[in-house]
């Protein structure tokens, strides 16, 4: 996504997906060259589709959510989401209806 498109969906209202940081993206494709790995093998290697980790890795594909998030989070590009622990308590502030 480039700025004016950021800037355009900024005003708007709509959250701007957030991009994996660039240097985690370097260290990764630095580490592939060390070990002599391609795009296809790694993409092999997490199980997903060599495409879609091409544009991750291009910035074509934003990684905010679905495969993209995915894979960003199997290459370490991006952190795991944090869970919802099942020991806090959730509230819910229910009103009679009648």
């Amino acid at each position: 996504m480039n700025s004016q498109t950021a800037k355009d969906e900024e005003r708007r209202g709509r959250p701007v997906a957030q991009r994996p940081d660039p240097a985690r993206i370097e260290a990764l494709r630095a580490r592939m060259v060390a070990a002599g790995q391609t795009v296809a093998s790694l993409a092999a290697e997490i199980g997903e589709d060599a495409s879609s980790v091409y544009k991750v890795l291009s910035g074509k594909r934003a990684a905010s959510s679905g495969v993209g998030h995915r894979i960003a989070v199997k290459l370490g590009l991006k952190d795991a989401p944090r869970e919802i622990l099942a020991s806090e308590p959730v509230t819910a502030n229910l009103k009679p209806t009648r």
